[in-house]
């Protein structure tokens, strides 16, 4: 596969010599020949900029694209096969707006982008007095829920 011209971020290819650090995600140890999470190219994006033409590329060239964000995805959804592209966004969202910690009206809020992991996620918690239990990830497969819809339920210390 080519690589996307214009892009600022970083595009790693099979050829690439780290490609096989950037291509592992929890779910290879289980699932990666029956999923085929080997991307064709992973792409690490530096803006916004870089995902339009991530997008633009992949429907003039008819690939699927599969998000990375900072967390996991116990069954490999976050990968996809050589003939389409991985977008790794753990990177792409971590300036200091992008986890914020704020309170209006008396009552406290967090704002988190995708780039975040859990356990980043919690430790900035931590520093504000609130946690969220990660054994509800080990009990369930809630957190790939949560990491879909972005409810979470914290609590004070």
């Amino acid at each position: 596969m080519a690589t996307i011209q214009g892009l600022t971020g970083k595009q790693i290819l099979p050829t690439s010599a780290d490609y096989a650090q950037w291509r592992y995600q929890y779910a290879t140890s289980t699932h990666l020949e029956d999923h085929d999470m080997s991307p064709g190219l992973i792409v690490q994006p530096h803006n916004k900029e870089d995902i339009k033409l991530v997008i633009a590329y992949a429907k003039a060239q008819k690939k699927a694209i599969a998000i990375r964000t900072g967390g996991h995805q116990y069954s490999g959804a976050s990968s996809t096969g050589k003939d389409n592209i991985q977008l790794d966004l753990r990177s792409t969202f971590q300036a200091d707006e992008d986890l914020k910690y704020f309170e209006k009206d008396g009552k406290s809020y967090v704002y988190a982008s995708v780039s975040h992991s859990l356990g980043e996620f919690n430790a900035f918690l931590g520093k504000h007095g609130m946690h969220f239990d990660l054994n509800f990830c080990i009990v369930s497969s809630a957190c790939s829920a949560l990491n879909t819809t972005f409810v979470l339920s914290l609590a004070s210390e």
